[in-house]
This record gives C-alpha cells, sequence and structure tokens, in this order.
C-alpha cells in the first residue's frame, strides 16, 4: 500500500501530459462560458436558443461515447488527444471570425458547441486511457489525484476568468484565449514522449464485437460492475438535487442571487481539497475503503441540504458547509475508481472501458433530473431532495456489497476481460 502514495511527479512524460490536460481543462471550462456569452451578446439569443445550445452540448458522451472507445483503443492515444486540441482550436476559431465578418448565427454556434464538446469526450477518454502508459500501476492514484486538482481548479477560476476576458475584450475576442489554451495543451502533449503499448492489428476487427468487449470488460469484473452502479445511482441522484436545487434556494429558503452563488461556489474548493487527499486517505486506508469514504462524506453533505434551519446566515452556512462537503467526498471516489480501472483493464480496452463507464453514469444524468422534477412537482422540492440525498448515501451500498470494500491495494491488470 505504501506505493500508492508515490509521487506522479517522478515521471517528466507525466508533467507534460498533465501540462496538456490542465489547459485542456481550463480552454473547456471558458469555452462553457464563452460561447454562451457569444449568444446572448452577440446574438441577441433567446432562452430557447440558449437551451438547445446547452442540452445539445451534453449529447455526445452520450450518443457517441461507445464509439468514442472502440477509436481511441484502435489508434495511438497521444496522436488522439493532440488532434481533439487541435480540432477543438480550429473550431473556436470559426466564432471570432464569423463574427467579424458578419455571418455569425445560433445555427453556426450549436454546431461548434456541439462538435467542441465531442473533441472534449474524445480527449477525455484518450486522456484517461493514456494515463496507463504514462505512469506505472503505484503512481495511478497521485496521477489522478493531480489532475482532478487541474480540473476542480479550471471548474473554480474558468468561469471566472471567462467573464474577465469577455468583460475586457469582448465575448468573440475572448475565444481566441481559448484557442491559443488547446495550442498550448497540443504542444505540452506532441512533447510528452511516452511508449504507448502496440495497437492490435486491424484484420477480424469488427466494430459491433469491439462494442461488446467494452461493454464486457465493466459488466463481468465485479469491481468495475460495482463501481458503475455506485456511480450511475450516485450521479442520477446528484442531478434530481441539481435540477431543483436553485429553485429550492430562491422559492423555499428565499436567498438572495448573491447568497445563492456563495454556496453554490463552495463545491470548488471542497473538489479541490478532496483531490489533493485523495491519495494519502487512499495510502492509509486503501483503495475501497477511501472509494466507500468518498460516497459516506458526499452523501451525508447532501442531506444537510434539504435539513437547512434557522435564521437565513445560518441557513447559508450549513449550505455552504453541505455545498463544500459533496465537493470533497466526490474525488475521493472519481480518483480511486480512475487509478482502479486504469490498473486492472488490459490496455487495448482502456478506451471502451472509460466509454463505457462514463455512458453508464452520463445516462443516468437526464433520467435523474427529469424524475427529480416530476418528483419534486408532487410532492415538493424539500422531499424530493431528502429524497435523492438519501440515494446518494445508499449508492455505496454499491462497493460496500461488493469485494471493492476489501480492496486495499491496486489489483493486478486482468488477462480475461472482454473475451
Amino acid at each position: 500500500m505504501r506505493d500508492l502514495g508515490t509521487s506522479a511527479w517522478r515521471e517528466p512524460a507525466f508533467r507534460r501530459f498533465w501540462v496538456g490536460q490542465s489547459l485542456s481543462y481550463v480552454g473547456d471550462q471558458v469555452s462553457a462560458v464563452a460561447l454562451p456569452l457569444v449568444a446572448v451578446v452577440v446574438l441577441e439569443a433567446t432562452a430557447t436558443q440558449l437551451g438547445v445550445l446547452t442540452g445539445l452540448a451534453k449529447l455526445p458522451v452520450v450518443v457517441f461515447g461507445l464509439l468514442i472507445g472502440v477509436w481511441v483503443d484502435r489508434v495511438r492515444r497521444r496522436r488522439l488527444m493532440i488532434m481533439a486540441d487541435l480540432a477543438r482550436a480550429a473550431l473556436l476559431l470559426t466564432i471570432p471570425l464569423a463574427v467579424a465578418a458578419g455571418v455569425a448565427s445560433m445555427p453556426l454556434l450549436i454546431v461548434v458547441a456541439v462538435l467542441v464538446a465531442s473533441f472534449a469526450v474524445i480527449g477525455q477518454v484518450a486522456g484517461s486511457a493514456f494515463l496507463r502508459s504514462v505512469l506505472p500501476s503505484g503512481r495511478l492514484v497521485d496521477g489522478n489525484a493531480r489532475l482532478t486538482q487541474s480540473a476542480a481548479l479550471a471548474r473554480i477560476c474558468g468561469p471566472g476568468l471567462a467573464g474577465v476576458l469577455v468583460q475586457a475584450v469582448t465575448a468573440p475576442v475572448a475565444i481566441l484565449v481559448d484557442v491559443i489554451s488547446y495550442l498550448a495543451s497540443a504542444t505540452a502533449l506532441a512533447t510528452a514522449r511516452v511508449e504507448e503499448s502496440s495497437i492490435p492489428p486491424p484484420v477480424g476487427r469488427h466494430l459491433g464485437r469491439e462494442l461488446r468487449e467494452g461493454i464486457a470488460v465493466i459488466l463481468r469484473d465485479p469491481l468495475l460492475r460495482a463501481s458503475a452502479a455506485a456511480g450511475a445511482t450516485y450521479n442520477g441522484c446528484l442531478s434530481a438535487i441539481l435540477a431543483v436545487e436553485v429553485l429550492y434556494l430562491s422559492r423555499d429558503l428565499g436567498l438572495p442571487p448573491v447568497a445563492i452563488g456563495l454556496v453554490l461556489a463552495a463545491i470548488g474548493p471542497g473538489a479541490l481539497l478532496g483531490s489533493a487527499l485523495a491519495a494519502r486517505i487512499a495510502r492509509r486506508y486503501g483503495i475501497g475503503p477511501t472509494m466507500i469514504i468518498g460516497f459516506a462524506v458526499a452523501g451525508a453533505a447532501n442531506l444537510v441540504l434539504p435539513l437547512a434551519f434557522g435564521p437565513q446566515p445560518v441557513m447559508i452556512g450549513m449550505i455552504m458547509v453541505a455545498s463544500f462537503g459533496s465537493g470533497l467526498g466526490q474525488p475521493l471516489y472519481n480518483v480511486n475508481q480512475s487509478a482502479l480501472r486504469q490498473a486492472i483493464v488490459r490496455p487495448e480496452l482502456q478506451g471502451r472501458a472509460t466509454a463505457t463507464l462514463s455512458v453508464l453514469v452520463g445516462c443516468a444524468a437526464p433520467l435523474g433530473a427529469l424524475l427529480g422534477g416530476l418528483i419534486a412537482t408532487a410532492t415538493g422540492t424539500r422531499t424530493l431532495l431528502i429524497m435523492a440525498a438519501l440515494g446518494t448515501v445508499l449508492a455505496g451500498l454499491w462497493l460496500v456489497c461488493s469485494p471493492v470494500r476489501r480492496l486495499i491495494d491496486l489489483p493486478a491488470l486482468r488477462q480475461a476481460q472482454g473475451s
């Protein structure tokens, strides 16, 4: 278990990979804010158009996720990540050029947003699969923790950076900074010299069989199957909470917009701390117990939200603690789950395993949000929040009732997966 804390910084290739991924994370967050601002400020988009723009940008992981996983397992992953960065840079560059030429339109913005989101999924799946080639098993937890820290920091700073850029130089010009971030990411990845595992020859490939192999990797392995079930359950219940959280804070508790923004922002520092502690806690208690602790912490924090009471300052404080705790618990699970998958899945199946997990967990989000809205309408927002929060607590039972609870060190590579 001592090896779980070995620093990933000792690998020069990881340092370059980390720089590239961190820049991509920042680019993704800036895009998420800058593109809607272009729609509002330049194109005077309606609420419906913004809904379409935002909604369609979330579809690629669900619609194309499994196919992307197959693609990632067929080609060199570093090249694929570089291509994804360059493609996002080129796509985003069309927006300021179109604005300057006077031909910008909502259809163009929507197409660019969907394609950028699609290449983001490609980059994320390829990056997760590529990490196994960059780091030995003993450094995977620390490597994932550092990447998760970068992602959390990007979520905290990215929207604010986008807002400052838009305010200072207008939305279209701000996107040029985003373009530069992706080009810098591609450059960093291009200099990360890593000996990737060999790619299986194209002879005998069949898309349907490759898709089934990726799904089988998750469903046949008791550790990965329990992780997928727990992640999907938690994500579905969390999406139900998020669907009505702002309504509950504003209408039921009467919090002003500034207070709502404050309590929602507290999740970011929590995620940053959780990702910093993930490797240390795993080194002390083990991989599986740390994953379970993550669910317990996040679930208990979610339960505080509907139980907040007292004067408004007290309620704000309680909900800030809840938001912070939710952010703290999630990386404890996510970091160790990612390291577990990377350690036991064969290199030629990494892309499909990553994509299958993303699709299974991702599909639970829209279902949870839809059911959350319906249940809240029928029973009230507080009742729904209590039910969904209990669901996030109980999600950890998938792990408790599986071999995950006894998992201390990262296990060895599975040799019979997907067969």
